[in-house]
């Protein structure tokens, strides 16, 4: 009767096998681009009925069951590991409004969201970024230079000038150079001010942000329009040439990945006193955005290193945690007690490198880099409830089995099960 119930158990893991290596091709080969969580979970349970199917973990050979805990939390770590570095590599380019890339793509955006007849004042404006510095979650330090080219055929009176509306300094006042350009005047600044900008966090540290550059003229009530001033720069724009950009560009910690100009139109609920107030129409502006990758290695590891070592002592722990008599007991030094106060030094800690995370973000809600505190706060606390009723009057039959093999067997399958689940949810 058992070697027929263990066959069944061996044709069911084969079939889950055979199901979840055909989802896994045909995600890989008709949908590459599809989600990275499907295809990891099917991997994940082929390679899973994989090892059981070959191991077999039924008897008493302890050493089975082992093997098979062992093997699932390596394929999780694998996981882990695998959506680390596609996360890191995607080229997601998520930026503000309509990116352009040349004057063509600028006068067909501009032709669709103008009035028809529209003869708004454009002034070609260009940036060139020198080095960034984030000196506070949501606070960035820019340094470069800003220009304009002012065409003769502009109406007289214009005022000449960028608002930076984001900044601490909004109006640039260090003339850098002014210049006559053919039929046109140029006319740069050099900035060097902190822009108060929302960055998303979520992902930390494998986040991606868009530090951007938003740019108004001075004359407000004049409609006049800031365009791209595209023929400064090399052409065709590719955004990871990063145009824009000093080759020895500084920042700490973070990769530059591309650049690019875009629109984004907005409407406000103030003339800021210049007459009497009417509604208008939402208006294009211009940015200049600049997206950076985080170099994660050094935040994820410095990290990850602690809550690792806690993880090894919370599960060394658990083999002092035994339901022999009062002689093996006292041998090996368990008490409830004990177990309970190991717990909580240890839920001290990792709270400590929680609140060192938080720090470093300020973001309104979790970030990713806390789901692996929320992992070990859940095996420390199975961990000590384990001790309780290791200790009770009539211990339940998964604690009398085999002297408390159960938590040992299923605590590194829950821990790095636990933290690829978040991971893709976060993540993938």
């Amino acid at each position: 009767m058992g070697q027929e119930r263990y066959r069944r158990v061996d044709w069911a893991v084969a079939g889950l096998c055979v199901l979840s290596a055909t989802a896994f091709v045909l995600l890989s080969v008709f949908d590459p681009g599809h989600e990275l969580a499907p295809r990891v979970l099917t991997a994940l349970l082929c390679l899973t009925g994989v090892v059981v199917l070959l191991v077999r973990p039924f008897g008493r050979q302890a050493w089975r069951y082992w093997v098979c805990s062992a093997s699932f939390s390596l394929f999780c770590l694998a996981g882990l590991i695998v959506v680390w570095d596609q996360v890191h590599e995607e080229d997601k380019h998520v930026v503000i409004g309509q990116v352009v890339r040349s004057t063509e793509e600028t006068t067909a955006y501009l032709a669709g969201e103008l009035p028809p007849g529209n003869t708004t004042a454009q002034i070609p404006t260009g940036v060139y970024l020198e080095s960034i510095r984030f000196a506070a979650s949501n606070e960035v330090q820019v340094s470069g230079y800003v220009w304009q080219r002012y065409p003769d055929s502009l109406p007289p009176g214009l005022t000449r000038g960028v608002v930076l509306p984001e900044a601490d300094d909004s109006y640039p006042t260090k003339q850098a150079y002014r210049h006559r350009d053919g039929d046109a005047e140029v006319i740069g600044w050099y900035f060097k001010t902190a822009f108060v900008q929302k960055f998303d966090y979520s992902r930390y540290p494998l986040d991606r942000q868009d530090v951007w550059i938003r740019m108004w003229h001075p004359d407000f009530n004049r409609g006049v329009l800031l365009v791209p001033d595209f023929r400064a720069y090399p052409q065709p724009w590719h955004p990871e040439r990063m145009h824009g950009l000093d080759p020895q560009f500084v920042t700490a910690r973070w990769q530059p990945q591309s650049t690019a100009f875009s629109f984004s139109k907005h409407s406000y609920t103030t003339n800021f006193g210049l007459g009497r107030y009417t509604d208008r129409p939402p208006f294009p502006e211009l940015y200049f955005n600049l997206l950076v990758n985080r170099q994660f290695h050094g935040p994820l590891f410095e990290t990850l290193v602690p809550i690792g070592f806690i993880a090894v002592l919370v599960f060394a722990a658990l083999f002092i945690t035994t339901n022999g008599d009062e002689l093996r007991r006292t041998f090996v030094g368990f008490t409830s007690f004990g177990v309970i106060s190991f717990a909580v030094s240890m839920v001290l800690v990792v709270a400590v490198r929680q609140n060192a995370i938080r720090e470093a973000t300020a973001a309104p809600g979790i970030v990713y880099l806390e789901y692996f505190s929320f992992g070990l706060y859940l095996v420390v606390l199975i961990s000590a409830i384990n001790a309780l009723l290791v200790t009770a009057r009539t211990p339940i039959a998964l604690i009398r089995w085999r002297d408390n093999l159960a938590p040992r067997l299923l605590y590194w399958p829950l821990l790095l099960g636990f933290s690829l689940a978040t991971t893709l949810s976060t993540l993938g």
